[in-house]
């Protein structure tokens, strides 16, 4: 496994800052968030060409700010696809072979998950269309446990793939997303065993999102957490060879954080590879 980092974390600089940023302190790759690339109205044939001359690995994150592709608004979920289209476009012009896509949420908490399967459904089987066409794969993310959140657990999302059944579709699996279902009930230890055991029951994971959390939040910075989640990656790595993406960013401490995580994943790494 290797160790990416998210555009995010340098959120403070412009991309094609980051990008160099990124490339100087060694870090393998990056999975680019969107709205980074967007922000800076970034030219994509000169991102691809710092991407290309930094041999940076690469992962792209779909829009996820003010977009749902199940809306009950219909303009609303009309534009959600359309940039989520648009990302797929970006992924093939950057060299991107997986994308992550957020699946769509409830618009209103009186609401019920279920009134949601037909347009969820509808909504990635023409996502999946398209990656098929351009020969991408779709990372759906499994989310966090929260109010108006629809795909949380493993058999949420293990459904949809079913019904959905493109090749090129699967999982983006985060760590900090499982943990939210459970770290307010149990310790550390308990925790990780709970989260193996979500991870187990996951199909088709083609990417992962790590970062550490609190009680009270999701994504912080690996050493500004309460958590240890490395066992949960000892026990990935019996199933999966891909890319990681570290996330969790403190906005104005961007540099620090990189150095911060990177020290941590330098001892991941190692500890992996004496497994």
């Amino acid at each position: 496994m290797d160790f990416l980092f998210s555009s995010n974390i340098l959120i403070d600089f412009s991309l094609k800052k980051a990008l160099k940023i990124f490339a100087d302190e060694k870090i393998s790759g990056v999975e680019i968030w969107v709205e980074h690339l967007w922000r800076d109205k970034n030219d994509l044939s000169e991102i691809r060409q710092l991407l290309d001359g930094f041999n940076l690995k690469r992962t792209l994150h779909s829009p996820s700010r003010d977009v749902n592709i199940t809306s009950s608004n219909p303009g609303i979920r009309k534009e959600s696809m359309r940039q989520t289209f648009e990302a797929l476009e970006i992924a093939t012009r950057l060299g991107v072979e997986v994308v992550t896509v957020h699946p769509g949420h409830m618009s209103s908490s009186k609401d019920r998950p279920g009134d949601y399967f037909e347009v969820q459904l509808e909504s990635f089987q023409e996502i999946a269309k398209m990656a098929r066409k351009s020969g991408l794969k779709v990372a759906v993310e499994v989310m966090e446990k929260k109010p108006m959140e629809i795909i949380t657990e493993p058999e949420d999302l293990n459904s949809l793939l079913e019904y959905v059944d493109f090749d090129c579709m699967g999982t983006t699996f985060d760590v900090a997303h499982a943990a939210s279902c459970f770290k307010n009930k149990v310790d550390q230890e308990v925790l990780n065993g709970l989260i193996v055991d979500y991870m187990s029951k996951l199909r088709k994971i083609f990417n992962v999102h790590v970062s550490n959390a609190t009680l009270t939040k999701v994504h912080t910075p690996l050493l500004r957490g309460e958590f240890d989640f490395f066992p949960v990656l000892r026990e990935l790595a019996s199933i999966y060879d891909g890319t990681l993406t570290i996330e969790g960013f403190a906005p104005g401490d961007g540099m620090q954080v990189l150095r911060e995580n990177r020290t941590v994943t330098s001892g991941w790494k190692e500890m992996l590879e004496n497994v």
